[in-house]
C-alpha cells in the first residue's frame, strides 16, 4: 500500500550510464565520478546532406554497443559552432574544451567525404566514391586514443543512393578498425576526473589556486561573501537584488555592503575598494570550510557603503615583493534567471505520479515573478509533459548559458529522482519521458547537472533547490526508493566545491521527501519553503528574507511537522537575499 504521507523518489531503473562516487568536495577531488564500463559518447562527423549518414550509422553502432551517447542536437548552440569547426578541423584543444562542455567522455571526430559520376559501365546508374576518417579523444587526458581512415565506393540508381552505400561501407570498415583501441584503453586505464572538471565559477578553488599559478609569487584572492546589508528603508532595497535595478528616485542611495574572502600565498594587505581590509588568521573549520590548508591562507574582510551609480568593486592583494593581484565582485545582483520543473506525471505506466510535485513547482515560479522576488527577469517553467529530458537539458545547457557572472540563477525541481539498480551511485533526475528500461537514455544524469553548473553557467551565484528526494509505491503496492539510503540527496549535495553557489534539498541521504494533503497542497519542504519566503523566514525581522534565514525557517519547520524523520541539508558560502516582506 502506498502511505498517506506519500514519499517522493523512485528506486532501481535499469540500464548503467556509469558510476557517482560521491566524495567529500576538495581541491585535490571532485565528487560525481563517471566509472562506467564504457565512456559517455559524443560524437561529431562533418559532412554534407541531411542524411548524415556516416553520423547515423557510428552512432548506431555505439548505441547498440551500449555507449551511452549524449545527442549531438542537444549539444550545438551558436557558442560551439566555432570549436566544432575547430575541432572537425584538426584542433585537439577546442575538440577536448567541445567535450567537456557537453558532459562527454569520449569525442568522436570524423570527416566524410564523397563525389559522384555516371557509372561508365552502365551508363544509366551512378558511382559514388567517398572517404571517412574518425579519430577518438579521451577527454580527461586530452588525447587520441584511435584514428582511422577508410575508402568505399558504392552504385546505384541515384546519387544519392550510391553516396549512402559507400559512405556506410566505409563507416563499417572505419568502425572495425578504431573500436577496438578505444574499448582497450577503456578497460586498461582508469578514468581520471580530475583533469577533467572545471571549478565551479567564482569557487575558492578557481579564484584561489588558479590565480596563484598564473601569477608566481602574487597572491591568490578568492570572494567568498559579497552582500548588500538591509537598511531597513524601502527604499534602498534596490541594492540587494529583490527589487528591479530600473526603478527611478535611487540616485541618492548608499547601500551597506559587507565583503569577505581568503588570500592564498604572501599577501602583505589587501584593498577593498580602495580602502585597506581586514586580515586575519584562517582558523582550522574556515579552512575545512572552503577547502584550504591553513599554512598559507588568511581571511580578509570589510564593511563599507556603495552608491547606487557602482555595481562592481575592486579587491586587491599586494605581496611583500610589490606584485598584485586584482579580482572583481558584484555586491548587487544583475539580472536574475531561474529554470523551475515539476514533474508528477509521467508516460511511463512503470513510474508512480506524484500528486502534489506540479503544484510545488508552479507556486515556487509564481513567487519568482511577484513583486516580492522583484520580480525575476527571466523564468523559464516546464511542468510535466512540457518536462522532457530534452527540455530539461536545454534549459540548463542553453537558457542557463545566458546568464553573465554577475547575476543569479535559480534551479528548482520537484520530481522523482532515482538510482540506478546495477549501479546504485549513479544517479538520475526523471524527466516525463523517462523509459525505466533505458534509464541511460532516458534519465537526466546526475553528471549533466554538475557539467551544466561548472562548464555552461557562468553566474558566481547559484541556488539549487531540489525536492527529488522521493519514495513512492509502485503499481503493484511495493515501495520503492533505493532500500534505507536516499542517495539523490547525496548527489545534489556533491554538486559544488566550496564558493558562493548555494544547495537546499528536501532531506538527509537517509529520508526520504514526504507530499500529504495537510501541508495545503504541497509537499511538507515546498509547503515551508513557500511560507518562509512569505515572510516567516524573515528572522531578524528586517524586511528581507535571505538563503540561510529561510533554510533555517525551512529546517526547523519540516522537521517538526515530520517528528524528525525529514530533515532538510544545505552548503555553500555566503547569503543570497530573496524575498522582499511586504513585496
Amino acid at each position: 500500500m502506498i502511505p498517506n504521507d506519500f514519499s517522493r523518489g523512485f528506486g532501481p531503473a535499469v540500464l548503467f550510464a556509469g558510476l557517482l562516487l560521491l566524495q567529500v568536495p576538495s581541491l585535490e577531488a571532485q565528487a560525481i565520478v563517471f566509472e562506467g564500463e564504457l565512456p559517455r559518447t559524443l560524437v561529431f562527423i562533418d559532412e554534407e546532406g541531411r542524411g548524415k549518414v556516416a553520423a547515423r550509422e557510428m552512432t548506431s553502432f555505439l548505441l547498440e554497443a551500449g555507449f551511452p551517447v549524449i545527442d549531438p542536437a542537444l549539444a550545438i548552440d551558436q557558442s560551439s559552432q566555432e570549436l566544432v569547426f575547430a575541432a572537425t578541423n584538426g584542433n585537439d584543444g577546442a575538440a577536448t574544451q567541445l567535450g567537456r562542455d557537453w558532459g562527454a567522455q569520449l569525442l568522436i571526430l570524423g570527416v566524410a567525404d564523397y563525389e559522384t559520376v555516371p557509372d561508365p559501365v552502365s551508363g544509366t546508374l551512378i558511382t559514388a566514391t567517398t572517404y571517412v576518417a574518425v579519430r577518438a579523444l579521451r577527454l580527461d587526458l586530452g588525447e587520441v586514443v584511435s584514428d582511422a581512415t577508410a575508402d568505399a565506393r558504392g552504385i546505384d540508381a541515384t546519387g544519392q543512393a550510391a553516396r549512402t552505400k559507400a559512405i556506410r561501407a566505409a563507416t563499417q570498415e572505419v568502425i572495425g578498425t578504431f573500436i577496438g583501441p578505444v574499448l582497450n584503453d577503456w578497460e586498461r586505464r582508469p578514468w581520471e576526473e580530475t583533469a577533467y572538471w572545471r571549478p565551479d565559477p567564482g569557487s575558492v578553488e578557481e579564484l584561489a589556486t588558479q590565480q596563484t599559478a598564473s601569477t608566481g609569487s602574487a597572491p591568490g584572492i578568492a570572494i567568498t561573501r559579497a552582500d548588500v546589508l538591509p537598511s531597513g528603508d524601502a527604499s534602498a532595497t534596490r541594492g540587494i537584488g529583490v527589487v528591479r535595478r530600473d526603478e527611478g528616485g535611487l540616485s541618492n542611495v548608499q547601500n551597506l555592503v559587507r565583503l569577505e574572502g581568503v588570500v592564498v600565498g604572501d599577501a602583505r594587505s589587501v584593498e577593498v575598494n580602495g580602502a585597506p581590509a581586514l586580515i586575519e588568521p584562517l582558523s582550522g573549520d574556515d579552512a575545512s570550510r572552503f577547502g584550504l590548508g591553513t599554512g598559507n591562507a588568511r581571511k580578509f574582510s570589510r564593511e563599507f557603503t556603495l552608491p547606487v551609480s557602482q555595481d562592481s568593486v575592486s579587491v586587491v592583494a599586494r605581496g611583500s615583493g610589490g606584485q598584485t593581484v586584482e579580482t572583481f565582485a558584484a555586491p548587487r545582483i544583475d539580472k536574475r534567471w531561474a529554470v523551475v520543473v515539476g514533474v508528477g506525471q509521467y508516460e511511463s505506466d512503470d513510474i508512480p505520479d506524484l500528486e502534489f510535485a506540479p503544484d510545488d513547482a508552479r507556486a515556487v515560479r509564481d513567487f519568482l515573478l511577484s513583486d516580492a522576488a522583484g520580480p525575476f527577469d527571466e523564468v523559464l517553467y516546464l511542468e510535466n509533459e512540457q518536462a522532457t529530458g530534452a527540455a530539461m537539458r536545454e534549459a540548463l545547457f542553453v537558457f542557463l548559458q545566458q546568464a553573465d557572472w554577475d547575476d543569479l540563477v535559480v534551479i528548482y525541481y520537484a520530481g522523482h529522482g532515482a538510482p540506478d539498480p546495477g549501479r546504485p551511485d549513479n544517479l538520475y533526475l526523471l524527466p516525463t519521458d523517462t523509459n525505466l528500461d533505458a534509464l541511460a537514455a532516458t534519465g537526466f544524469p546526475m553528471w549533466d547537472v554538475k557539467t551544466a553548473l561548472r562548464r555552461q553557467i557562468a553566474a558566481e551565484r547559484v541556488l539549487v533547490i531540489a525536492d527529488a528526494c522521493h519514495s513512492a509505491g509502485t503499481v503493484d503496492g511495493e515501495t520503492v526508493g533505493g532500500g534505507d539510503t536516499n542517495q539523490i540527496a547525496g548527489g545534489f549535495q556533491q554538486l559544488f566545491t566550496p564558493s558562493r553557489r548555494l544547495m537546499m534539498t528536501a532531506a538527509d541521504t537517509n529520508e526520504f521527501s514526504l507530499e500529504d494533503s495537510r501541508w495545503g497542497g504541497h509537499g511538507v519542504f515546498t509547503h515551508y519553503l513557500l511560507e518562509g519566503l512569505a515572510g516567516a523566514g524573515d528572522l531578524d525581522g528586517d524586511g528581507i528574507v535571505t538563503f540561510t534565514e529561510l533554510f533555517g525557517h525551512v529546517s526547523e519547520g519540516v522537521r517538526g511537522a515530520t517528528n524528525g524523520r525529514q530533515n532538510p541539508q544545505m552548503s555553500g558560502l555566503g547569503d543570497i537575499p530573496l524575498a522582499l516582506v511586504g513585496g
